[in-house]
């Protein structure tokens, strides 16, 4: 077992595999050229869906996090719960016989879709019905319906408000005192893993967890890896204006999201996540762009699918916008690193986790943790 792990890298998968070792009984060190509040982490929209993570272990790390996110999480500064649970609906088009389930709802993860997130493959007149009777907020029907959308997917899912959920972990890793050595924003990045292990030896560590995203894309030279880009523009959620008020008393928030059809393609997805006191609309996947600006034109089609949404685009102003490199790659990278390993260094490699970091970042510690610690 590992008496003291370097774990390099303060996005969620770092500080939440920190964590899971701190939890564990082993000593950490943290580091990290970057604060959390720079990472793609810190800008996500928090949604609880997998989301381009082609694994086979998705699906066991998206349940095994749902059920922590499920339990509340607490701030423990006193800032209040992080995580919120809300109505989840994917637009989908093509006729019943086209629409299907995802894998995360059908075969041997119905039960678990069914019990922990009330999933429902519904006709939209039945969504609607749905929505009238629960109070939750869905865009226009007639806008849906003229776009040729004819089912939905409904669930209750979990959102992460992310910025204040990283703080509230560097906190929890802060707070194990001797145990754990904290060394973030140093603007100080590692060339190559060989110079982590040695960074590790160095400070007494006898293994390595590398959290570094997409920048391990540089520091393993891996090709496999790539960023897909996301852009976002922020709405205030406690003072936006919507078109779809019926005058019937307060409404509940829903995530929405439509990948195909009219509305959204695989590379523009239009989307709107409740995120703390935010409303997320995207947004783009465009693997191997790099832009970091929002672009006009791009900013335009934010507009328009906040519109599509119920924002009352004409009333409500944008107060930020975010432009994120998801770090994608064809299988994650969760695995023990044996050409690095040995002479008394354990070294795991933990990332590739697409758009899906928050969905499954408890399974993902876990699994990590126990290689590192478990010989």
């Amino acid at each position: 077992m590992a008496s003291k792990v370097l774990v390099v890298g303060s996005g969620v998968i770092g500080l939440r595999t920190a964590l899971e070792l701190l939890r564990r009984g082993a000593a950490v060190r943290l580091v990290s050229p970057a604060v959390p509040s720079s990472t793609c982490s810190h800008g996500a929209g928090g949604l609880w869906m997998p989301f381009h993570c082609d694994d086979g272990r998705t699906n066991r790390w998206s349940y095994e996090t749902l059920d922590e996110l499920s339990s509340g999480c607490e701030d423990p500064e006193g800032r209040g719960r992080y995580v919120e649970s809300l109505p989840a609906v994917s637009f989908k088009a093509g006729g019943d016989s086209a629409v299907g389930l995802p894998d995360w709802a059908s075969g041997e993860w119905s039960d678990a879709a069914s019990s922990s997130l009330d999933f429902r493959r519904l006709t939209v007149d039945e969504l609607y019905r749905k929505g009238k009777s629960g109070r939750f907020r869905l865009p226009p029907r007639a806008a849906i319906v003229d776009a040729g959308y004819t089912h939905a997917w409904l669930f209750r899912t979990r959102i992460v408000d992310a910025p204040l959920a990283l703080s509230a972990m560097l906190d929890e890793v802060r707070s194990h005192g001797g145990r754990a050595e904290v060394d973030v924003g140093t603007g100080r990045s590692y060339g190559t893993p060989g110079e982590m292990a040695d960074d590790a030896r160095r400070h007494g560590c006898d293994a390595v967890a590398n959290c570094t995203g997409l920048g391990a894309r540089k520091v393993c030279g891996d090709g496999e890896l790539v960023g897909a880009r996301g852009a976002l523009i922020h709405f205030d959620r406690r003072s936006v204006a919507w078109t779809t008020d019926d005058g019937e008393g307060p409404m509940t928030d829903a995530s929405v999201t439509i990948e195909g059809g009219a509305f959204g393609s695989p590379t523009h997805p239009c989307y709107m996540i409740p995120r703390g006191d935010m409303l997320v609309v995207g947004g783009t996947y465009l693997e191997g762009d790099d832009e970091p600006d929002v672009r006009p034109d791009e900013r335009r089609g934010l507009l328009e699918n906040a519109r599509r949404m119920g924002i009352d685009v004409g009333r409500s102003e944008p107060v930020g916008e975010w432009v994120g490199l998801r770090p994608y790659r064809p299988t994650c990278r969760l695995e023990v690193d044996e050409g690095l390993s040995g002479e008394g260094l354990r070294f795991v490699h933990s990332y590739g986790y697409g758009g899906s970091g928050w969905t499954v970042f408890v399974g993902a510690a876990r699994d990590a943790a126990s290689l590192l610690l478990d010989r």
